[in-house]
């Protein structure tokens, strides 16, 4: 909803002003901090409403793999709630050298079988 049309609805008597008078009163309403305040929080809360929750979303992309038309949609819908719960493996490739060094490179065979029996 538009400043405008905000304030033309709270303000039943601004319905006969010009639109300009009214788009300067609205806008100087919005830069009151509690009219600010509360508009952020009616915009969150609406915002919120507008979001589907991840069991709805799993819900439905479910309600799509079962009854598709398509086996296509049903096998894209799948695949969606797959990555949803990371049930693939994520791939990565690196180029360029990788440096691996051992720590254990200078003990004895003796202090690394002390080592491997502190750890049992």
């Amino acid at each position: 909803m538009s400043q405008r049309k905000a304030y033309r609805e709270a303000y039943p008597a601004s319905k006969r002003w010009k639109d300009t008078t009214v788009d300067s009163k609205a806008s100087i309403l919005n830069k009151n901090g509690k009219v600010l305040e509360r508009y952020n929080e009616l915009l969150e809360e609406a915002q919120d409403a507008a979001i589907l929750t991840r069991k709805e979303r799993m819900v439905t992309l479910s309600n799509i793999a079962r009854d598709a038309d398509k086996e296509a949609d049903s096998i894209k819908a799948i695949d969606v709630l797959n990555k949803m719960d990371n049930l693939y493996v994520t791939k990565t490739e690196m180029s360029g050298s990788v440096e691996v060094t051992n720590p254990y490179a200078d003990l004895t065979t003796e202090e690394l079988r002390k080592l491997a029996a502190d750890h049992e």
